[in-house]
């Protein structure tokens, strides 16, 4: 019985990322939500309380998994001079979660744009400090060595450079490649290129002053 609550949750979480991500947050009602995940919306109000309940759980669902990416990478090594190979599967795995969760992606887009008080949900992709628990917030300013003013430049470099340029990549791929007719191989060799002179050469930079 609880295997069957669980993939009814599941579906009723990835209908909710299809429509939320076709539709937007608002466009998309819990009546179609139910319908389309074969489920009674009494169900949905049962997991998620609501409908703004079902998105906070999709954003959270999306944050400890990359989180977690970004601290497996830093426990190896990743942010000394010399990563070990598990740093770099970490972060190939992060890029690849992107890639694979590009309709959460273009909900928190979508969100952030709005002009309304409270949280930007981007600015969680940098900031994960609603996921981690203490011990790991802990382990990780142990492992930067940074001070208040570094670490805020760290943030602003992340996010500006390279979380938001990966998020622009990977939700405008496809739309890219047709109006400039250039493959999804060439778009990446390009893409690749152009982080390398940006994003990496300030970690590059950041690894020099070590």
């Amino acid at each position: 019985m609880a295997k069957k609550k669980d993939t009814t949750r599941q579906r009723i979480l990835d209908v909710a990322e299809i429509l939320f991500s076709d539709k937007g947050y608002d466009g998309a009602s819990i009546d179609e939500i139910s319908l389309t995940a074969g489920v009674n919306k009494r169900m949905i109000y049962y997991y998620f309380g609501s409908k703004k309940g079902l998105l906070d759980t999709l954003f959270q669902n999306f944050l400890r998994e990359s989180s977690s990416m970004l601290m497996s990478f830093v426990r190896h090594g990743g942010l000394e001079s010399s990563p070990d190979e598990e740093a770099e599967e970490s972060i190939g795995s992060y890029f690849a979660y992107y890639e694979e969760k590009k309709d959460i992606l273009k909900i928190m887009l979508m969100e952030s744009l709005k002009e309304k008080e409270g949280e930007t949900p981007l600015f969680s992709l940098v900031d994960f400090s609603s996921v981690l628990d203490a011990s790991e917030i802990d382990y990780y300013n142990a492992q930067s060595g940074m001070s208040e003013r570094e670490k805020n430049q760290m943030l602003v470099t992340e996010f500006f450079t390279g979380v938001m340029p990966l998020l622009a990549y990977v939700i405008f791929k496809e739309k890219w490649c047709g109006h400039f007719h250039v493959t999804k191989q060439d778009l990446e060799r390009f893409y690749d290129r152009a982080m390398e002179m940006t994003h990496m050469a300030y970690h590059r930079m950041q690894r020099k002053k070590e």
